[in-house]
């Protein structure tokens, strides 16, 4: 259930991207919910469902967006792979490193679409860093509060989820499950 959920909440992310974001102004920059989307899913799903989950997502912003093919879902998948293993048995307490590492995963990202853009001969010119400083100020403030709005839909997705057995009252009113 909480897969199924959070495909529904990828769908919005990249419907609220490719249209109401784009729509800012390009001095504004481009806020990028998908990739705030895959640093939460690859903190709180299990490898296969978060994979599939990150694929989808990532593929849907491609088709939408008209974006290279394939390259999007790579980084995104390269992405979570990191993610899932640099935090794997981590010691220290979550809430310290969830935003750092998505930082680091968002500018390694950009840098590498940069260096992508530059192989394939687009956008080699035009390189500066207030594009990248701005999107990941975006990616901070965005990821900040779209952690805690997303793990609120996890719990409740889990919450009502109907993979839950049903309480069943046994003999003598104890329930059992």
């Amino acid at each position: 259930m909480p897969f199924l959920f959070f495909l529904f909440v990828a769908v919005i992310a990249v419907v609220v991207q490719t249209t109401f974001l784009r729509a800012l102004p390009p001095v504004w920059g481009s806020p990028d919910l998908v990739f705030i989307l895959v640093v939460f899913v690859a903190y709180r799903f299990s490898w296969l469902p978060g994979l599939l989950l990150v694929f989808c997502t990532a593929w849907m912003l491609e088709v939408t967006a008209s974006l290279w093919l394939g390259i999007y879902s790579i980084q995104c998948l390269v992405v979570f792979v990191f993610l899932k293993t640099i935090t794997h048995n981590i010691p220290i307490r979550e809430s310290i490193y969830q935003l750092p590492l998505g930082i680091l995963a968002f500018v390694l990202s950009r840098l590498f679409s940069f260096f992508v853009s530059f192989v394939v001969g687009q956008g080699a010119v035009d390189w500066n860093w207030w594009p990248l400083l701005r999107d990941t100020l975006w990616f901070t403030v965005m990821a900040w509060g779209l952690f805690m709005l997303f793990d609120v839909l996890l719990s409740l997705a889990e919450r009502f989820s109907w993979r839950r057995r049903p309480e069943v009252k046994g003999f003598g009113g104890r329930r059992h499950s």
